[in-house]
């Protein structure tokens, strides 16, 4: 949790502004999945055109309206949790979905976490063992949760600062790779309707960290105004950007190539178009852009946490299990971080993280139509996206089922211990009462 006191409140308060409330979300969004799933999500998909990235865009385009009218009708802290409380109330749905919200994050915590140590090895080769890689992995979450007991200010500059330079390693990355484009031979065939949905799904969790932002609305002096319009901002940007350089890389990048290492599409494709100095650009853009993310991240995770013990009377029992104080919710966050980066490779987290924010974000979308009059938000455009996150959820949990349960079977034991955890709360609470 992010217990600060009043003084560092408004000091606070002065300094996240709509440029830095935008470089939040943004860090939340720049993660690991550019360069790491792009490879895999091309591969599923087939076609030479990165329609999974901007059907991607689309669908959780309909989740950050619906967050951005809540959000402006009622700030609340928290982020997507406070959310889930405005829509839902306290009970018993609330904080099991606030639960599960909580280790949701903490999965992509994982997924931004596995691919700073993907690319590490890209970098350094076979220079460091498994066993590094992974301890490096969880030094770089302790090192990030630790630099979150600063505050949101402190979270909001790392993640300007990381942001600014990536976009800058992206943008000349799209400038030579443009120049390099013979247009007479592109095309946009290929691929299948099962394939680009699954690849879409994939690819969803690219866009979950918008609302990042929301958990800094306690810092911010107009946070009605500047977080909505700091989720829609990010998000345009990221899709445009997002859609170019895959574009670019698919162009350029033969498929033979891609099929050796999917993992390392875009420093492939960096290094076809600007030789070694490329590779090694874009390799350190995918290290900042992983630790932003890992530093977003489990920053709205601790106040999802924070939430989820003070907004939920049955969820009281976890406040007693971590105590008072900021150190013990970080060191629980991350050392549940640290078990997902050694259980899980970078792949299968990547699906688990997209399925769990689809499933979230139906219901928290879905539960945006009880008090859509407040809002002043349109239910056909809920129902778009209620219907957008279950469909692919739906394929990406088949495709799972054909190609690795593994992470299914976790996702739907995390589904089922936080339902079990809050249910055995309520009855233990009824009962005594």
């Amino acid at each position: 949790m992010m217990n600060t006191t009043s003084a560092t409140s408004s000091q606070a308060s002065e300094n996240i502004g709509l440029l830095s409330a935008t470089t939040m979300s943004l860090s939340g969004m720049m993660g690991s999945g550019l360069f790491t799933v792009l490879g895999f999500a091309f591969l599923t998909a087939g076609t030479h055109f990165p329609f999974p990235f901007l059907l991607a865009g689309v669908a959780v385009f309909f989740t950050v309206y619906s967050c951005a009218k809540i959000s402006a009708a009622f700030p609340a802290k928290g982020g997507p949790a406070g959310y889930i409380v405005t829509v839902y109330g306290d009970g018993f749905i609330a904080g099991w979905m606030n639960l599960f919200f909580y280790l949701g994050f903490l999965i992509s915590t994982a997924l931004y976490a596995s691919g700073f140590t993907e690319f590490i090895t890209v970098l350094t080769g076979n220079f460091f063992t498994p066993l590094d890689l992974k301890l490096i992995g969880a030094a770089l979450v302790l090192i990030f949760s630790l630099l979150n007991l600063l505050g949101a200010r402190i979270v909001g500059i790392a993640g300007s600062i990381a942001i600014g330079l990536v976009f800058l390693a992206l943008l000349g990355f799209s400038g030579i790779g443009m120049a390099q484009i013979n247009f007479s031979n592109v095309t946009l065939l290929g691929g299948s309707f099962e394939g680009i949905a699954i690849a879409t799904g994939m690819l969803y969790v690219n866009y979950q960290g918008f609302a990042v932002v929301s958990s800094a609305a306690g810092s911010m002096t107009d946070p009605k105004k500047t977080i909505p319009r700091a989720m829609i901002i990010a998000t345009l940007l990221i899709v445009c950007l997002y859609v170019l350089v895959s574009w670019i890389a698919i162009q350029l990048t033969p498929i033979s190539l891609i099929q050796t290492n999917p993992g390392n599409m875009l420093g492939i494709s960096a290094k076809l178009i600007a030789g070694d100095s490329g590779f090694i650009v874009i390799g350190l853009a995918a290290l900042l852009a992983s630790a932003a993310a890992v530093n977003a991240t489990i920053f709205t995770a601790s106040k999802v946490l924070g939430v989820v013990v003070d907004a939920h009377p049955k969820s009281q029992w976890l406040g007693k299990l971590i105590g008072e104080g900021q150190i013990r919710p970080l060191l629980i966050s991350a050392i549940i971080v640290i078990g997902l980066v050694l259980g899980f490779p970078l792949e299968i987290v990547g699906k688990m993280a997209s399925m769990a924010f689809l499933i979230l974000f139906a219901v928290m979308t879905f539960g945006h139509l009880r008090i859509r009059q407040q809002t002043g938000t349109h239910a056909w455009i809920l129902w778009c996206g209620v219907i957008i996150n279950v469909s692919l959820f739906i394929f990406l949990f088949i495709d799972g089922l054909k190609s690795n349960p593994s992470g299914n079977i976790a996702l739907i034991i995390g589904l089922l211990a936080t339902f079990g955890l809050q249910l055995s709360y309520h009855f233990t609470k009824a009962a005594k009462q």
